[in-house]
């Protein structure tokens, strides 16, 4: 299986509670990566071509090693910051390395929509090897009162 496969799996079965922050999201799924694959080489913050990701998976395999880059983001619900996303997703050459998007808290279901459009990832699918995948948690179309 490929780290995006193993990270996507494991994404799913993520269950944080409301979090206050991206950072605080961030390391709960960094505790859950780091506890569930010991041998990976897991990292935060990770500079790769000009951007900072949020998390970098490195998975030992069979026939060699396999990467994935993981770009959270909370409360994605203005266009600005799909805008920002689809920035920091271009620098990384999505056809060239896999790339999940994991989606937490307030979610605007047309952005999602629309970068799901513009990468050809349908429904809930993970385009394997390398790939493009999005994952929502949380609360999908919820009003913020904030």
């Amino acid at each position: 299986m490929s780290a995006i496969e193993t990270v996507n799996k494991l994404v799913g079965e993520w269950q944080p509670p409301e979090l206050p922050n991206e950072l605080q999201y961030r390391n709960s799924l960094t505790l859950l990566l780091r506890g569930r694959l010991p041998k990976a080489k897991i990292e935060t913050e990770y500079r790769h071509s000009g951007t900072t990701m949020d998390i970098y998976v490195k998975e030992p395999g069979l026939f060699g090693s396999s990467e994935v880059f993981v770009e959270l983001k909370r409360n994605l619900v203005h266009k600005a910051q799909l805008d920002r996303l689809v920035g920091q997703i271009e620098s990384l050459q999505p056809g060239k390395n896999a790339i999940l998007v994991v989606l937490c808290g307030e979610t605007n279901p047309a952005l999602v929509t629309r970068f799901k459009e513009k990468y050809g990832i349908a429904g809930k699918a993970v385009v394997f090897g390398p790939g493009m995948g999005v994952v929502v948690k949380g609360d999908v179309g919820k009003t913020s009162k904030s």
